[in-house]
Order: C-alpha cells, then sequence, then structure tokens
C-alpha cells in the first residue's frame, strides 16, 4: 500500500525521536550504572582502608580478636558478603568465618575474572549462590612494612537490582515520552501537512475544471498560506481564461452550459421556474461593415455593460456566440420576465446614445429577445434554449426591437 506524504512523515519523525529517546536513555542508563558501581566500589574501599588502619597495630601486638570485631562491624553492611585479612604469604590471619583461618586466600573454588582490566582493577567472582562478587584488596602496612593484606568482597545483587529499577523506570519514561512524541508528531504534521493536502484539493479541483474554491486567509504571511494565495489568484485567472469571453469578460458558452444545468437542477428540486432570455443585437453588422470590427467590438462591450445594469444579483448574463447573448432568471413567471427584465433591457438599450466614435455623432442600437420558460416551454437545456431561439426568431420576423415569448409563437410565425 502506498503511504501518503504524511503518513511517512509521521513514521520518520516517530522513528527519529525514538532513535534520540533510546539513544538519551543509554546513556543515561549506562552512567547511572557506573555511577552506581563506582559509588559502592569506594564505600568498600573507605571500608577496606578503616580495617587495615586497624589491622597493622592489631597485628603487631597479635590481637587479632579486636580485628574479628572490626570484621563483624564490617559485615553489617547489606553489601559486604566477605572480609579476610591474610599475612604476606596469603595465609588467612583473621576471616568472617572462622573456618577459612590458616587456610590460603583464596580458595580454590573462586575463579576470578575482570569485566574490564583497563577501567576495573577489581576482580569478580560468582560465589556459590550465584552473586556476582567484587573484590577489594588493601595492603597493610607499619612503617613501609608489608603485613599483609585486608580482602573485601561485596555483592552486586544490590547495584543491579537499583539497576533493573532504573531500567523499568527509563523504560516507562521512554514508552510515555514516545507517546506524546508521536501525538506531538500527529499534531506537528498535521499542521504542515493540512495546507499541503488543501493545496492537493485544489489543484484537483482546477485540473477538473472546477474554479470555485475558497479565498484563502490574507492576515497570514506563512509560505502555505502565501502559496495558497497564489494558487487562489491562478484559478481565478485560469476560471477568467476558461470561463469567461475574452472581449466582455461575461461568461461563455462553457459556463453558461454549467449555469443552465444547475439551474434547471434547482428549479426541478424547488418546483420553480426558470426563464431564458435570448438577446440578439438587431443589424449588427451594419456597424462592423460601416465603422469596422474593432467600433463593432467596442459596442458589444457597451451593450453588454448596459444589460448587465438591468439584471438581478441572481441572473446569469452569457455570450452565446456573435451579437447573440442570454439571460438565465431564475424563480421569474413569463409576465415577470417579460416586463420587469426583458422589456426594461429592450427599452433602455433603445433609448440609450453609445458614444464610440468621439467626435461624431453618437451610435444608436435596439436588440431583440426571446424568452422561454421552464417547465412550460421546455423539459431540458436543450428545448428551453432551442424554444428561445425561436422566440427570438419570431422577435425578428415580426419587426425586431421586441419581446417575444415561445408561448406566442403561433401568432407570429407563419404557417402556425
Amino acid at each position: 500500500m502506498k503511504l501518503n506524504c504524511r503518513l511517512k512523515l509521521i513514521i520518520a519523525i516517530s522513528l527519529l525521536v525514538f532513535a534520540s529517546q533510546l539513544t538519551t536513555a543509554y546513556i543515561i542508563i549506562r552512567q547511572s550504572a557506573e555511577s552506581l558501581h563506582a559509588k559502592t566500589h569506594i564505600h568498600g574501599e573507605e571500608l577496606a582502608k578503616n580495617l587495615a588502619e586497624f589491622a597493622g597495630e592489631a597485628i603487631v601486638s597479635r590481637n587479632l580478636a579486636s580485628i574479628y570485631q572490626q570484621i563483624q562491624f564490617a559485615m553489617r553492611d547489606d553489601n559486604i558478603r566477605h572480609a579476610v585479612v591474610v599475612d604476606p604469604g596469603q595465609k588467612v590471619l583473621v576471616s568472617d568465618n572462622l573456618e577459612d583461618v590458616d587456610t590460603i586466600y583464596p580458595p580454590e573454588h573462586i575463579k576470578k575474572f575482570y569485566f574490564n582490566e583497563k577501567l576495573d582493577d577489581s576482580p569478580h567472582y560468582i560465589d556459590k549462590n550465584g552473586e556476582t562478587i567484587a573484590e577489594i584488596t588493601i595492603p597493610i602496612t607499619l612503617a613501609n612494612n608489608l603485613l599483609g593484606n585486608v580482602i573485601l568482597a561485596y555483592s552486586h545483587t544490590d547495584i543491579d537490582k537499583k539497576i533493573s529499577t532504573l531500567n523499568n523506570q527509563t523504560l516507562i519514561t521512554l514508552l510515555v515520552g514516545f507517546a506524546g512524541a508521536v501525538l506531538l508528531t500527529i499534531l506537528l504534521t498535521s499542521m504542515i501537512t493540512r495546507p499541503l493536502i488543501q493545496l492537493e484539493k485544489i489543484a484537483k479541483k482546477i485540473s477538473m475544471g472546477n474554479f470555485e474554491i475558497e479565498k484563502p486567509d490574507t492576515h497570514s504571511n506563512d509560505e502555505f498560506n502565501l502559496l495558497s494565495q497564489t494558487m487562489y489568484s491562478m484559478a481565478k485567472r485560469l476560471e477568467e481564461l476558461v470561463y469567461n469571453d475574452p472581449l466582455t469578460g461575461l461568461y461563455n458558452r462553457q459556463l453558461l452550459n454549467i449555469r443552465l444545468s444547475e439551474e434547471l437542477a434547482r428549479s426541478r428540486r424547488h418546483v420553480r421556474p426558470l426563464a431564458l432570455l435570448m438577446v440578439d443585437i438587431d443589424h449588427f453588422k451594419r456597424i462592423n461593415d460601416s465603422y469596422g470590427h474593432l467600433v463593432g467590438d467596442e459596442m458589444l462591450v457597451a451593450i453588454t455593460s448596459l444589460i448587465a445594469k438591468h439584471i438581478r444579483e441572481v441572473d446569469c448574463l452569457a455570450r452565446f456566440g456573435g451579437e447573440e447573448f442570454i439571460i438565465l432568471a431564475p424563480d421569474m413567471t413569463e409576465n415577470n420576465a417579460r416586463q420587469q427584465l426583458a422589456e426594461r433591457i429592450r427599452t433602455a438599450v433603445a433609448n440609450e446614445e453609445f458614444n464610440i466614435l468621439p467626435g461624431k455623432q453618437n451610435l444608436r442600437v435596439t436588440i431583440s429577445v426571446g424568452l422561454a420558460l421552464y417547465p412550460t416551454d421546455a423539459n431540458n437545456e436543450r428545448e428551453l434554449i432551442a424554444a428561445a431561439d425561436q422566440a427570438l426568431y419570431a422577435a425578428k420576423y415580426s419587426g425586431r426591437n421586441q419581446v417575444r415569448a415561445y408561448s406566442e409563437l403561433k401568432d407570429y410565425l407563419p404557417g402556425t
């Protein structure tokens, strides 16, 4: 399954955060473990040094019983497992275990090893209980003479328990932190990708010819918003190029077909009438022939501007072709469409003097209008346009500069 950009970003950032947290946790655990080992070792060394200082004078005075008392005191520490005092030949003089006295240390069952000889000079061994034991040796000297050694053995069990607890706490913290990081990543990636997803949707709509997109917030100046504004401006410009007539700026025939389908669907849904007016400029060819096509173009622009002033906001004015225009008027009966729209436009154009030729006489033109109504005159888009076209023909045939409805064709078309 192909992962989208947002999911890929979430996975990548989450993995990066997890790797960072894992590395940090490893460093913390390792440093904590080293600190615990060092702390326990230092404590053991202090006990062994104190015992060595006391044992020096006790050995000279042959007061070995006092050494045994000090060893028993040291054995009160929960981590201390074994304490012995040996002579230079490793013969046990005093031990926490009286059975070891006069034996050679270490006994044969102890197999010593080092975790890291470079970093740790204390030998270790596994005792009969399976515990890992670290051994500290402190020399007993008096007047620079070696009298023997104090050997103190302490257990790693307590350290291992603390490290295990630390591992569990760190793992829980890591999981909670990772969960929080994932949630934060989702939030951040949503903030980042939401504009991108919106832009992708806008691009798809534009590619499908749908230019009805929401205008972006102009108060924000971040990169995504600037890109959205650019996309919006581009969409509006494309809409003008695709759906607007380049001369008059009116909707072209392509958008007219879309709007007509939408208005018919709305009329069917709400059971409301839809009036369609087809407007044609009378004898427009004479203007082109007499004054040239540039003047004819200016006349088209002037006439359409005048018509646009006399229609409602809900009405749709579009250039159908040449000097023909169509007006879609929703929710208008035939009588209202004729009197309030068609006749008013026709009268306004007939009374207007168009100042197209500077220094010369103003031009005057008239228009003819054909009117058809849905659903009384047609059942679909094609029939409605055809009905209005026939009504327009009737207006032309009857002398031009007038409005005719499809419903009255029988009175004006020959042979009907």
